[in-house]
Protein backbone atom coordinates (compact mmCIF):
# COMPACT_ATOMS: atom_id res chain seq x y z
CA UNK A 1 0.00 0.00 0.00
CA UNK A 2 1.46 3.47 -1.11
CA UNK A 3 0.45 5.11 1.69
CA UNK A 4 1.38 2.95 4.35
CA UNK A 5 5.13 3.06 2.79
CA UNK A 6 4.53 7.26 2.44
CA UNK A 7 3.93 7.22 6.04
CA UNK A 8 6.54 4.85 7.50
CA UNK A 9 9.34 6.74 5.61
CA UNK A 10 8.10 9.63 7.11
CA UNK A 11 8.64 8.45 10.31
CA UNK A 12 12.09 7.26 10.02
CA UNK A 13 12.70 10.40 8.05
CA UNK A 14 11.80 12.33 11.02
CA UNK A 15 13.34 9.98 13.53
CA UNK A 16 16.53 10.60 11.56
CA UNK A 17 16.49 14.35 11.90
CA UNK A 18 15.30 15.24 14.99
CA UNK A 19 17.80 12.73 17.38
CA UNK A 20 16.39 12.42 20.75
CA UNK A 21 13.10 13.71 22.42
CA UNK A 22 12.89 17.11 24.23
CA UNK A 23 11.46 15.43 27.25
CA UNK A 24 9.93 12.03 27.96
CA UNK A 25 6.63 11.28 27.50
CA UNK A 26 4.32 11.48 30.71
CA UNK A 27 1.60 9.33 31.67
CA UNK A 28 -1.99 10.40 30.97
CA UNK A 29 -5.40 9.51 29.47
CA UNK A 30 -6.40 10.77 25.93
CA UNK A 31 -9.70 11.42 24.03
CA UNK A 32 -9.80 12.16 19.98
CA UNK A 33 -12.45 12.49 17.18
CA UNK A 34 -12.01 12.41 13.88
CA UNK A 35 -12.72 11.16 10.27
CA UNK A 36 -12.34 7.72 9.14
CA UNK A 37 -12.47 5.82 5.50
CA UNK A 38 -12.68 1.74 5.26
CA UNK A 39 -12.03 0.04 1.33
CA UNK A 40 -12.79 -3.62 1.82
CA UNK A 41 -11.60 -6.57 -0.49
CA UNK A 42 -13.13 -9.77 -0.38
CA UNK A 43 -11.85 -11.80 -3.37
CA UNK A 44 -14.11 -12.14 -6.17
CA UNK A 45 -16.76 -9.21 -5.11
CA UNK A 46 -16.64 -6.40 -5.78
CA UNK A 47 -15.96 -4.89 -2.28
CA UNK A 48 -16.53 -1.90 -0.93
CA UNK A 49 -15.72 1.49 0.76
CA UNK A 50 -16.78 3.47 3.87
CA UNK A 51 -16.17 6.55 5.12
CA UNK A 52 -17.79 8.58 8.47
CA UNK A 53 -16.79 10.13 12.03
CA UNK A 54 -14.33 8.09 14.74
CA UNK A 55 -13.73 8.49 18.07
CA UNK A 56 -11.22 6.98 20.55
CA UNK A 57 -9.91 7.28 24.09
CA UNK A 58 -6.45 5.83 25.44
CA UNK A 59 -4.24 6.02 28.30
CA UNK A 60 -0.38 6.45 27.56
CA UNK A 61 2.00 4.77 29.80
CA UNK A 62 5.79 6.32 29.96
CA UNK A 63 8.48 3.40 29.57
CA UNK A 64 11.30 5.88 28.70
CA UNK A 65 11.73 9.38 27.60
CA UNK A 66 11.37 7.79 23.79
CA UNK A 67 9.02 5.36 24.13
CA UNK A 68 5.61 5.27 25.35
CA UNK A 69 2.73 2.23 25.33
CA UNK A 70 -1.08 3.22 24.95
CA UNK A 71 -3.94 0.61 25.60
CA UNK A 72 -6.49 1.74 23.34
CA UNK A 73 -10.32 1.80 22.02
CA UNK A 74 -11.75 3.41 18.79
CA UNK A 75 -15.10 3.08 17.32
CA UNK A 76 -16.94 4.85 14.40
CA UNK A 77 -20.07 4.99 12.36
CA UNK A 78 -19.58 5.16 8.44
CA UNK A 79 -21.78 4.89 5.36
CA UNK A 80 -21.72 2.93 2.84
CA UNK A 81 -20.88 4.37 -0.99
CA UNK A 82 -21.52 0.75 -2.68
CA UNK A 83 -24.74 -0.29 -0.49
CA UNK A 84 -27.62 1.92 -0.05
CA UNK A 85 -28.82 2.84 2.99
CA UNK A 86 -26.72 0.29 4.70
CA UNK A 87 -24.39 1.85 8.43
CA UNK A 88 -21.46 0.56 9.42
CA UNK A 89 -19.87 0.40 12.96
CA UNK A 90 -16.08 -0.70 13.82
CA UNK A 91 -14.67 -1.14 16.77
CA UNK A 92 -11.14 -1.40 17.74
CA UNK A 93 -9.42 -2.57 20.94
CA UNK A 94 -5.52 -2.93 21.04
CA UNK A 95 -1.83 -1.37 21.71
CA UNK A 96 -0.13 1.24 20.38
CA UNK A 97 3.73 1.51 21.26
CA UNK A 98 4.95 4.79 20.44
CA UNK A 99 8.72 6.06 19.76
CA UNK A 100 9.55 9.88 20.75
CA UNK A 101 10.97 12.49 18.73
CA UNK A 102 10.75 15.44 19.98
CA UNK A 103 7.23 16.38 19.51
CA UNK A 104 6.52 13.92 16.97
CA UNK A 105 5.12 10.38 17.81
CA UNK A 106 5.82 7.21 15.78
CA UNK A 107 4.91 3.71 16.16
CA UNK A 108 2.55 0.66 15.88
CA UNK A 109 0.11 -0.83 16.99
CA UNK A 110 -1.56 -4.74 17.19
CA UNK A 111 -5.36 -5.00 17.54
CA UNK A 112 -8.87 -7.14 17.57
CA UNK A 113 -11.19 -5.16 15.09
CA UNK A 114 -14.90 -5.59 14.84
CA UNK A 115 -17.78 -4.33 12.21
CA UNK A 116 -21.12 -4.39 12.18
CA UNK A 117 -22.86 -3.64 8.83
CA UNK A 118 -26.81 -3.22 8.88
CA UNK A 119 -29.52 -1.94 6.52
CA UNK A 120 -30.01 -1.82 2.55
CA UNK A 121 -30.45 -5.07 2.79
CA UNK A 122 -27.15 -6.64 4.49
CA UNK A 123 -27.08 -7.96 7.96
CA UNK A 124 -23.33 -8.64 8.77
CA UNK A 125 -21.18 -8.71 11.93
CA UNK A 126 -17.47 -9.98 11.64
CA UNK A 127 -14.39 -9.76 13.87
CA UNK A 128 -10.48 -10.33 13.45
CA UNK A 129 -6.74 -9.35 14.45
CA UNK A 130 -4.97 -6.60 12.50
CA UNK A 131 -2.25 -4.19 13.18
CA UNK A 132 -1.35 -0.69 11.99
CA UNK A 133 0.78 1.91 11.81
CA UNK A 134 0.07 5.60 13.83
CA UNK A 135 2.01 8.79 13.12
CA UNK A 136 1.24 12.57 14.78
CA UNK A 137 2.38 15.60 16.64
CA UNK A 138 1.72 15.66 20.33
CA UNK A 139 3.63 18.00 23.30
CA UNK A 140 4.77 15.42 25.80
CA UNK A 141 3.56 17.10 28.77
CA UNK A 142 0.04 16.72 26.91
CA UNK A 143 -2.75 19.08 25.61
CA UNK A 144 -3.73 18.95 22.06
CA UNK A 145 -2.57 16.43 19.39
CA UNK A 146 -2.83 15.58 15.98
CA UNK A 147 -3.00 11.61 14.56
CA UNK A 148 -3.37 9.94 11.77
CA UNK A 149 -3.42 6.07 11.75
CA UNK A 150 -3.53 3.75 9.01
CA UNK A 151 -5.19 0.04 9.68
CA UNK A 152 -5.43 -3.10 7.88
CA UNK A 153 -7.26 -6.58 9.13
CA UNK A 154 -8.68 -9.92 7.94
CA UNK A 155 -12.25 -9.81 9.47
CA UNK A 156 -14.10 -13.35 9.33
CA UNK A 157 -17.87 -13.56 8.91
CA UNK A 158 -19.74 -17.05 9.78
CA UNK A 159 -20.48 -18.21 6.26
CA UNK A 160 -18.58 -16.30 3.74
CA UNK A 161 -14.92 -16.14 2.81
CA UNK A 162 -12.32 -14.09 5.10
CA UNK A 163 -12.77 -10.18 4.26
CA UNK A 164 -9.63 -7.98 3.98
CA UNK A 165 -9.69 -4.39 4.49
CA UNK A 166 -7.24 -1.25 5.35
CA UNK A 167 -8.47 2.59 7.06
CA UNK A 168 -7.01 5.76 7.50
CA UNK A 169 -7.69 7.33 10.48
CA UNK A 170 -6.87 11.24 10.89
CA UNK A 171 -7.74 12.54 14.73
CA UNK A 172 -7.57 15.52 17.01
CA UNK A 173 -7.32 15.12 20.35
CA UNK A 174 -6.64 16.25 23.88
CA UNK A 175 -4.20 14.24 26.44
CA UNK A 176 -4.27 14.87 30.60
CA UNK A 177 -1.01 14.36 31.99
Amino acid sequence: MKIRNLLLNTAMLFVLLTGTAVAEPKNGFGLNAGLVGHSRDCGGCAGSNTSGLSLGLDYQFALSDKLSISPFLMTSGETSSNVSGATVGHGILGAQLRYWAGDMVFGGHLAMYSEAISGGGVSLTGSGGGAGLVAGWEKPDGGLYFMGQLDSATMKYTGFEDVKFSAFRLSIGYRWK
